[in-house]
């Protein structure tokens, strides 16, 4: 099966910019790991403005929300946070 891309929003990018460096390689294990089962559901379910329903991955100190587009191999990362104490 030929790899899905990943397609961060704006606000996702960010957030993984601005995280130190060891976060950035936990978010990197994190974020191959979804690309390696596209199909799988989240730990949780939303629906979004547009009415999609986005799947939300809790893995360690972050929270991944994201929509898979099957017909163009992507992951659609929206959200990127982190776990507050």
């Amino acid at each position: 099966m030929d790899a899905y891309a990943l397609v961060l929003s704006e606000p996702a990018a960010m957030m993984l910019a601005t995280a130190t460096r060891a976060e950035q390689r936990r978010l990197a294990v994190i974020l191959d790991q979804m690309k390696a089962d596209p199909f799988r559901q989240g730990d949780l379910r939303e629906s979004d403005a547009q009415g999609r329903i986005n799947e939300i991955i809790v893995a360690d100190e972050w929270i991944v929300t994201y929509w898979p587009d099957h017909a163009v191999r992507e992951l659609r990362i929206m959200r990127l946070e982190q776990v507050e104490d």
